[in-house]
């Protein structure tokens, strides 16, 4: 281990005051220093024997410090918009070689915006913990650059980071930049990896299932790029790439079988219906219709009436649409109308995917349920025993981790949904069904055999290996003890 300086005792001094006295500056600036043991896993992979390297959000020196020790302190170059993090970083690289002259310290790490300030440069590796933050929270130069690259207005600023250095390696230089786990199925991140794709591919990934960084709750990973790689993994697909580090299995869907979007249309609701509802919605109104929230649904179980849940900042433990009185408003009369038939409502996100039946068309959704009407009525079931297989369930949360709360929840839009695969086996996807609709029928006692029945004959027809169940099965069962047993049956 490297002997420590009063430089290093300074930058450790500065990064504590910010955690502890400075906190607004601290999220304002989104910064949050990389511990040395993932300082030193990036630098394993993505610095060359010899060559140049680059933190273009430097802070406090930690990366350039780690690099000039293996490269030489010429080698080594960093930004950063805080000019006491450029200070304290300039003085540990002058401590680390004092034959460099000031100067020219100076020169390689300046006080800039690193999204700006290397234009027409070129490095051997980017390296780096750039800002976890909202574009449109960010007030700097090169903002006017991120849109002129196309990038989605809720982009995280760590994202944009990764994106801008793809253009500041050479042929076959490593970008490796540390970024929130977002970064893995965020919608607007969806150009940053398609970059990426374009670009070179992924060679080594790291990812933590428990926060690394002091201060905040935020998951992490680290894509290590090779600009000019073949890629080998989808743009679409990086969630996999962390899946194992959540212990989500590994599971392959058979293509061309179709998917739930050919037999129904999913649908999310917005603010409009959200805040148009609320005067509608009363406690236990007699021949009122159910409201249904997300945190009421479970597999294949409605518990409307049984517990507590909250609308618009109130407090309900039966939220009932007056239907006539929204009716007669006529601002959600036709939005009403189109949402009560025979559907699927599937909860924003859960530990897993959450969906009931609405067989009779007899409840309405809250944002963000998600509602699934079928074409034909006749799949109801099925579609029901489609989103409740683990096959489909573990794929969802591969594909689609880090969108969601936690990275123990799954997430799902309704667009996702759409695209989930249907099964190959349609025999046993017949049994399925008959299962599911057996399970939501069920007495309390009843529904977990049926349920893990039903979730045993769907890894069956999916052809996926046993451990996908085994993996659903310990989370329904997480889900159940967390959510406790209710106590009176599902509304009709």
């Amino acid at each position: 281990m490297a002997r420590r300086t009063e430089a290093d005792e300074a930058a450790d001094a500065y990064e504590r005051h910010l955690a502890e006295h400075d906190r607004d500056r601290r999220r304002a600036q989104g910064a949050f220093y990389t511990p040395p043991e993932l300082v030193a896993w990036v630098l394993d992979r993505a610095l060359p024997a010899t060559g140049s390297v680059l933190d273009p959000a430097c802070g406090t020196g930690h990366f350039l410090v780690a690099a000039a020790r293996r490269l030489g302190v010429r080698a080594v170059h960093g930004s950063d918009l805080d000019p006491d993090a450029v200070r304290i970083a300039r003085e540990r690289l002058s401590v680390a070689d004092p034959t460099v002259p000031i100067a020219e310290i100076e020169r390689q790490v300046v006080v800039a915006d690193g999204l700006s300030a290397w234009e027409g440069r070129r490095f051997d590796a980017v390296v780096g913990n750039p800002p976890f933050l909202g574009q449109l929270r960010r007030h700097s130069a090169g903002r006017s650059e991120e849109q002129r690259r196309g990038l989605g207005a809720y982009t995280d600023t760590s994202a944009v980071f990764l994106h801008r250095a793809l253009d500041l390696v050479v042929p076959g230089g490593t970008v490796a930049l540390v970024q929130p786990i977002s970064v893995l199925a965020a919608r607007d991140a969806g150009p940053v990896r398609a970059a990426v794709a374009e670009r070179g591919a992924v060679t080594d990934f790291w990812c933590g299932d428990r926060p690394v960084f002091d201060g905040t709750p935020v998951l992490t990973c680290v894509p290590v790029v090779r600009v000019g790689a073949t890629p080998a993994t989808d743009p679409e697909r990086w969630g996999a790439l962390a899946a194992p580090a959540f212990g989500i299995p590994a599971v392959a869907l058979a293509a061309g079988t179709g998917t739930v979007g050919d037999l129904a249309t999913c649908t999310a609701d917005f603010r409009d219906q959200f805040y148009g509802l609320a005067p509608f919605v009363h406690e236990g109104l007699p021949g009122g219709v159910p409201l249904v929230t997300t945190g009421l649904i479970d597999p294949a179980e409605l518990r409307w009436g049984r517990v507590a849940t909250r609308f618009a900042r109130q407090r309900y433990d039966a939220p009932s649409v007056d239907l006539a009185a929204l009716r007669a408003d006529g601002g959600l009369a036709r939005w009403a109308d189109a949402r009560l038939v025979p559907k699927l409502l599937v909860a924003g996100q859960g530990r897993v995917i959450e969906a009931v039946a609405d067989e009779a068309g007899a409840w309405l959704p809250s944002v963000p349920v998600v509602s699934v009407v079928p074409h034909d009525p006749g799949d109801l079931w099925r579609l029901l025993a489609v989103l409740l297989a683990p096959p489909v369930v573990a794929h969802a949360a591969s594909r689609y981790l880090g969108t969601g709360l936690t990275a123990g929840s799954v997430k799902v839009s309704a667009r996702q949904l759409a695209a989930l695969p249907l099964p190959t086996d349609e025999a046993a996807w017949a049994e399925g069904a008959g299962r599911a609709r057996a399970a939501q029928h069920a007495t309390d006692g009843e529904r977990p055999a049926l349920l893990a029945a039903a979730g045993r004959v769907m890894t069956a027809a999916y052809g996926a290996d046993p451990a996908s169940y085994d993996w659903w099965w310990g989370r329904v069962r997480r889900r159940r003890d967390e959510s406790g047993a209710p106590a009176r049956s599902t509304p009709a």
